[in-house]
Order: C-alpha cells, then sequence, then structure tokens
C-alpha cells in the first residue's frame, strides 16, 4: 500500500498548536484557535467527538464537566455525556456557545491552517464518526490540508476506508487508561498508519521497529524549546504543543 504523504506544501517543521492555545484561552474554541493563527502559527490540534444527534463536535473530553469547571467555577457542573447528548443539549450548558462544530471551524479557518484531528472514540465499531469527518473535509475542500491521529487504531481503520488519501497517526503514551497492549506504538501495525505520535518523554526511545519503518513522527506534548529542538534533531518533522506560540519564537529566533 502506497502511503499518503505527510501535509508536503508545507514547510517544516510542522507545529500545532495543541486544542489551540489553550494556556491563555478556552481549549478547543474559535478564540483560542484564533489566538494561534494571529501569533503565526501554522497548524492547530483538535478533538472531534460524534454527538448523540450525529453531529460533528470540537471537544477533547468525553463529559463536559472539567470544561464547566475551569470556564465558569462558581456555576454547577452537568457533566454531559458528549456522545449521549445532543447538540442543543451541549449547547444549553454555561461553555454551550463556545462548543464549535468541525464546519464551523471549517467554515472559520478555511485554508488558512493546517489541521490534526483526534479521532476521539472508544469503540472498535464503526460509530459513523470517521465517515463524517471525512465527508467534512471533502466539504470545504481541505483534504490536503489535513490529517487524523487517534488512540484507537480501529477508528483509523475506518477513517483509512472512508478517505485512503489523508494522512493517518497513531497515538500513545503510557497512561493506564490505554489498553496495555497499545502503549508502545503497537497501534501502528492494527491500523497500517501514515506517522506516528508518541507522548513527547516517549519519542526518543522509539520501539526498533517503529525506528526501522522510517516512518515520520511528530510528538506531542512538547512546551519546552529545548526539548523540542533535541527531538527534532533527532528527526521529528513536527512538533504539537500547548505553548505552541514559545515554541515558535524559539524556533524562530
Amino acid at each position: 500500500m502506497r502511503h499518503p504523504s505527510l501535509l508536503p506544501k508545507f514547510p517544516r517543521p510542522l507545529l500545532f498548536a495543541h486544542r489551540g492555545l489553550n494556556r491563555k484561552f478556552l481549549e478547543n474554541t474559535i478564540e483560542s484557535f484564533q489566538a494561534a493563527l494571529e501569533t503565526g502559527i501554522p497548524g492547530i490540534e483538535l478533538d472531534v467527538h460524534l454527538t448523540g444527534d450525529g453531529k460533528l463536535v470540537v471537544f477533547h473530553d468525553d463529559d463536559s464537566g472539567r470544561i464547566e469547571e475551569i470556564a465558569h467555577p462558581d456555576e454547577p457542573v452537568r457533566n454531559l455525556s458528549l456522545e449521549n447528548s445532543t447538540l442543543s443539549e451541549l449547547r444549553s450548558l454555561s461553555i454551550g456557545a463556545q462548543i464549535p462544530l468541525l464546519d464551523e471551524l471549517f467554515e472559520h479557518f478555511g485554508s488558512r491552517v493546517y489541521y490534526d484531528i483526534e479521532l476521539k472514540s472508544r469503540s472498535s465499531a464503526d460509530t459513523g464518526l470517521t465517515s463524517k469527518i471525512a465527508g467534512a473535509i471533502r466539504s470545504h475542500g481541505l483534504g490536503k490540508n489535513c490529517v487524523i491521529s487517534s488512540f484507537n487504531p480501529f477508528a483509523l481503520r475506518h477513517f483509512r476506508k472512508a478517505d485512503p488519501a489523508i494522512p493517518l497517526g497513531i497515538i500513545w503514551s503510557t497512561s493506564h487508561e490505554l489498553y496495555w497492549f497499545l502503549r508502545h506504538g503497537e497501534g501502528a501495525l492494527i491500523a497500517n498508519v501514515d506517522f506516528l505520535k508518541p507522548e513527547s518523554s516517549l519519542a526518543a526511545h522509539l520501539p526498533l521497529y517503529l525506528r526501522l519503518s522510517g516512518k515520520p513522527f511528530i510528538p506531542w506534548t512538547v512546551n519546552d524549546p529545548q526539548i523540542a529542538r533535541s527531538l527534532l534533531a533527532r528527526g521529528a518533522c513536527g512538533i504539537v504543543s500547548d505553548e505552541a506560540d514559545v515554541i515558535k519564537a524559539a524556533l524562530d529566533g
């Protein structure tokens, strides 16, 4: 199988603002992504869930509680499940107006940035998430501006069927929330991915079979400029950072 190239029209190193400039603005919001763009950061990393009524919302957690507490600490927390709630129910939250649809994000930013879209699904079944995301990318003509990543190799396999031309990347870490058999990048084999996205602490010591694969790698989340330079020197083709503005300034300096 021929693997699609990884954002070939954009210069290296690739740089993604992790959920936007999330240290300064509420994560995964238009405001957070806009701040990244205005700082000159060329890429944004975001998370997408499929709601109970089939809408694609940009949100990281499975439930709304953590973000409700961050945004409105003095208000009651409703803690709605993203996948079991309708868009109307989510928009009724105190943070509802700040939860964008993927289509709204694409309409706002278009081709001015490149996107790392993380599939948020814990299911091995095809839930419809991947085909809807592929359809949204096509309808906005953004196929050459997007990569898709996930901790879930089965979701990546479903996306490959929906659009084989968009690069896929496996994410992994040592977190015990991740199945033990996926904590060393094994999902790369299950999904036959095009690039690797290891947790930054693991990026310097990739397993031999992954090093020999020659696949490009983009570590997350790298917030120290010195570590960013070291990983790029080791061959990383990009960086995902919570402080992408700081990393950009250091790399440009």
